[in-house]
């Protein structure tokens, strides 16, 4: 029986396992985290590592860590040079250096003691606890259940993408964890997307494959310091949020904050750079049907057609809400409440959505915000779960 199970461990789960052990709710014994993958982070280390991403869109303080400026006090501790592992007026963090900063924090918690590998197929009440099951038959108990799964695990395909798939034609999505992206000489490879992946993904190629790359956007390139106002971060506009009532209300407050598809002004001046020097080719259209033929697709857009052999999908996460393929019968069972988006209704101040369940994450944003599934929304989470148990 353990006390606490978090259900993901990612950004959201570890961020919530620090807080809960380092504000003693918890001990690494009676605490388990489970994840299909073999060590915590996995997923953001593969689908940054995949892009080659050299920074972190948040600022300094958006960590892991209970201490708001922990990370800037862990590089100055790693190498007297600050400046040189931060970016701009926000001081970004490097990835390198966040990432260390992550594995040092693991270590000084014992976070790997805590770790369970495997994927969950089934949650159970039984009595006054929780029934995880596993896909490999392992079972146990816990008191408190938190789910912290993320979208990383459904990247979205548009329907054309996966008919020329299926018709035996080189397409892939980027953060499919199966997929190689490795290049041939001569292939012509067209990127579909407008943010911060399809950017990333075409600076890397455009340098392996000068002239061979064009991105396919829907839009000009939208610049954005972040992915939503930092009002958000804050009362500004979280206040105005709380007040309204209507979860439908919330959820289009939501929609409308994002700004999705944006990328920082850095990364608009390269790709920029990159066009002007013949090596990415940006197009700005829409697909309107496409075909494979003889190792060659075609794509029809609005206004052309374009050739490629290969097509890489920078198009982002479904939006629907992650592990409903495994949460419905626990939905049903327990009659947990959902909004009409299809996200739960989860308390307040608390973020539980049945007994002694709890939400971080994509799915707690219907009481975090827009900035629920990012690092920030992590901290946030993680503070309401542990000031409801504190002693």
């Amino acid at each position: 029986m353990f006390e606490w199970t978090i259900i993901g461990g990612g950004i959201q789960g570890c961020t919530l396992a620090n807080y809960l052990l380092k504000a003693k709710r918890t001990t690494t014994s009676n605490l388990a985290i489970v994840d299909p993958n073999p060590e915590p982070l996995s997923t953001w280390k593969r689908c940054t590592n995949t892009i080659e991403m050299p920074y972190l869109r948040s600022p300094s303080i958006h960590h892991l860590d209970i201490d708001p400026f922990s990370l800037e006090k862990f590089a100055k501790s790693e190498s007297g040079k600050q400046y040189d592992q931060f970016y701009g007026p926000y001081d970004r963090p490097a990835i390198t250096l966040f990432n260390k900063h992550c594995e040092s924090l693991f270590h000084d918690i014992q976070l790997q003691k805590s770790w369970i590998q495997g994927r969950v197929e089934q949650l159970s009440r039984i009595r006054q606890h929780w029934q995880i099951k596993l896909s490999d038959g392992t079972q146990f108990e816990s008191e408190n259940v938190v789910l912290a799964m993320g979208l990383s695990d459904h990247p979205y395909w548009p329907l054309w993408a996966n008919e020329l798939q299926n018709q035996g034609a080189a397409v892939n999505h980027i953060y499919d964890d199966h997929t190689n992206t490795k290049v041939k000489e001569t292939e012509e490879i067209l990127i579909v997307g407008g943010g911060i992946s399809a950017i990333h993904t075409a600076l890397k190629l455009s340098k392996i494959h000068p002239g061979r790359i064009k991105l396919l956007t829907r839009h000009p390139l939208r610049i954005q310091p972040f992915d939503s106002d930092p009002g958000w971060l804050g009362p500004k506009y979280m206040n105005s949020f709380k007040k309204v009532t209507n979860l439908n209300q919330r959820r289009q407050m939501i929609s409308q904050a994002r700004y999705r598809g944006s990328i920082p002004k850095e990364l608009n001046l390269q790709a920029l750079r990159e066009e002007r020097k013949g090596r990415l080719d940006i197009v700005i259209d829409e697909v309107s049907g496409a075909s494979y033929e003889s190792g060659e697709i075609k794509v029809e857009l609005k206004t052309k057609s374009m050739v490629a052999n290969r097509i890489l999908l920078a198009t982002g996460f479904h939006a629907t809400p992650p592990g409903f393929d495994w949460l419905t019968s626990t939905i049903e069972s327990e009659g947990l409440r959902c909004a009409t988006c299809g996200y739960p209704i989860v308390s307040e101040n608390s973020l539980e959505w049945g007994q002694n369940l709890y939400v971080i994450g994509a799915l707690a944003e219907l009481v975090i915000g827009p900035v629920s599934r990012n690092i920030s929304g992590a901290r946030r989470g993680a503070e309401k779960i542990v000031q409801l148990h504190s002693t």
